[in-house]
């Protein structure tokens, strides 16, 4: 393998996370390797050396990743670290010019000549991903991307450096989900209306950095020759089989599937909470009356329980854990200027995951770690594999790796919530079904905002707004004329950050209820099914991963419909009521 002076090196050994030395990237140094790459594989006088020189760049590309990735993960914790925030920035304007030079490896990789020694070498798929990858850039867009790329970072600044005033001291906004979901109905209607105030209070600017976003989008699209930026986003997400006709035709079946047995479960859970009705907007994050399950014990006792959990769960799964918690690959409490959700990363030069999160003392800090280390250990598992863009499959199944993982952990949640395991059970599976409308929103916004991308912020609210009516009719917001108009999706970091997407969420919620369905039936060949899927990482596009992995896809026929009806039946089987008490 070669090494290139001014690029980073790394080779995969350390101790702690946050002692891995950053040097601050040397973009001039990252151009002329990827240069000398594109001039190795052009001379290239033979299949094998061909396949040497693409070795090499695989290689690199896990070193640039690496620094990207560091760089990213150590702004996000804290927003407000000024020499992380200055190489974020720094990322964001030399983006562009890094991927024009990898850019031009891509096409020649395309129009090598000895396409079947790298064929037999590294598959097929690499090329089919590779000239989708070479749609989406031309060096004429590179000062768009970059405009774009500060977009993205002047939101994620915005909401991470937060402050809301409360009670006397100050929260970050995930610091105040503690608030939001309070059983005390004048605490959660008072944090509420802060946390919503703060996004009434930035409506112009959120409204413009989002208006910036879909423009910069828009016209990078044209400049590419697409009619909009839609097929583009589809495009950079590497959808190889699924397209914006599919989706539209998967909403329609969610509407018309899952938007009635979810009003019925918010018809259940308002006569729970407020029997005598008037329930409001900050009244539906409670679903029990005597308050929603929470974890019993800090971070550091629900870290000691997941560890007991894949202990008793899975050799495999306590392996890479306990490696994680080791080596401080874990930052989960919510805190002051760190950046908003929760997320994973794999880091290759590192081999290993990250997982981010903003834990807040509520179920959610439960939710967030099982399925971020769903991500985490699909990321050793397929970590391994020579070729990067085979290490993960893409993003909606990439989804289903997380998700399935919150209902395999169903058997231990005793650990983390003691006498509210039952609480917490009926309520995760309840918020899986009223979650796939809101998923469908999201998309279903995205995908009018791109397609009418000279629409004001004004009308795109209210286009939420109608949307919300379609898919959540039980949402009302009698008191907050910001939610009214329609202002609720400012909160979704997605929409800003990760464009188009979002559905894959609701495919992959259905495919972990498929999981879990089975896992009541045979929970050990369930999961060796999954460490399996696991394994097949990004060997295959989407429809040909499930088939492999012998998955029942959720756009296609009654799959949709079969899985509800199965979540419905399991539900029954509960007592909300006699829980409630």
């Amino acid at each position: 393998m070669k090494e290139y002076k001014g690029v980073q090196h790394f080779d995969g050994k350390f101790g702690k996370l946050n002692d891995v030395v950053l040097e601050k990237p040397d973009k001039d140094a990252i151009v002329l390797a990827l240069k000398d790459i594109d001039k190795r594989l052009v001379a290239s006088k033979d299949g094998k050396e061909a396949v040497q020189v693409i070795r090499d760049y695989f290689a690199l590309e896990d070193d640039i990743a690496t620094t990207f990735d560091l760089i990213y993960i150590r702004h996000s914790i804290d927003t407000r670290d000024e020499y992380y925030s200055s190489l974020n920035k720094w990322m964001d304007e030399n983006s562009p010019e890094i991927q024009n030079a990898d850019h031009q490896v891509q096409e020649h990789f395309l129009s090598c000549p000895f396409r079947k020694d790298l064929e037999d070498a590294f598959g097929t798929l690499i090329f089919e991903k590779a000239k989708l990858s070479s749609k989406t850039f031309k060096p004429e867009i590179m000062e768009d991307l970059g405009k774009e790329n500060s977009l993205v970072s002047s939101y994620i600044e915005l909401t991470g450096k937060a402050l809301i005033s409360y009670k006397g001291k100050e929260y970050s906004l995930p610091q105040m989900g503690k608030f939001t979901t309070s059983p005390n109905r004048e605490v959660r209607k008072e944090a509420s209306t802060l946390v919503w105030n703060f996004y009434k209070d930035n409506e112009e600017k959120i409204g413009k950095i989002y208006d910036d976003m879909v423009k910069v989008r828009t016209k990078i699209a044209r400049t590419l020759g697409y009619k909009n930026f839609l097929q583009l986003a589809y495009d950079r997400m590497g959808r190889l089989d699924w397209t914006p006709a599919d989706a539209k035709i998967y909403r329609e079946k969610i509407k018309k599937y899952i938007v009635p047995l979810s009003e019925k479960i918010f018809t259940d859970q308002a006569k729970r909470v407020l029997p005598e009705g008037g329930m409001k907007f900050y009244d539906w994050v409670i679903f029990y009356k005597t308050g929603n399950p929470k974890p019993q014990g800090d971070i550091k006792t629900l870290v000691e329980a997941a560890s007991r959990m894949y202990k008793e769960m899975s050799p495999v799964a306590s392996k890479y854990f306990d490696f994680m918690v080791d080596h401080g690959c874990l930052d989960l409490e919510a805190k002051p200027g760190k950046g908003p959700g929760g997320y994973m990363e794999y880091i290759p030069g590192l081999k290993t995951s990250f997982i981010f999160s903003n834990a807040n003392g509520t179920s959610g800090d439960v939710e967030v770690l099982t399925h971020e280390f769903g991500h985490s250990l699909q990321g050793f598992l397929g970590g391994d594999i020579e070729v990067p863009d085979y290490r993960a499959p893409g993003y909606e199944c990439c989804e289903m790796h997380s998700m399935s993982m919150e209902y395999l952990t169903y058997p231990w949640m005793k650990y983390f919530f003691k006498q509210d395991t039952d609480k917490f059970l009926y309520q995760h599976l309840c918020d899986a079904i009223t979650f796939i409308p809101y998923g469908a929103i999201v998309d279903a916004f995205q995908t009018y905002a791109y397609e009418n991308p000279d629409k004001t912020p004004a009308e795109r609210e209210a286009y939420w707004r109608e949307l919300e009516k379609e898919y959540l009719p039980h949402r009302t917001y009698e008191g907050n004329d910001f939610l009214e108009r329609g202002g609720y999706w400012m909160r979704q970091p997605h929409i800003f950050e990760n464009p188009i997407y979002y559905l894959d969420y609701t495919i992959a919620q259905v495919v972990s209820l498929e999981f879990f369905l089975a896992s009541e039936k045979d929970w050990q060949k369930t999961f060796d099914k999954y460490i399996a899927f696991d394994k097949l990482a990004g060997r295959y596009p989407f429809r040909s991963l499930l088939a492999k992995a012998g998955i029942e896809n959720p756009m296609d026929n009654d799959t949709l419909e079969e899985v509800s009806r199965g979540v419905m039946e399991y539900l029954s089987k509960f007592s909300p009521e006699e829980i409630d008490k």
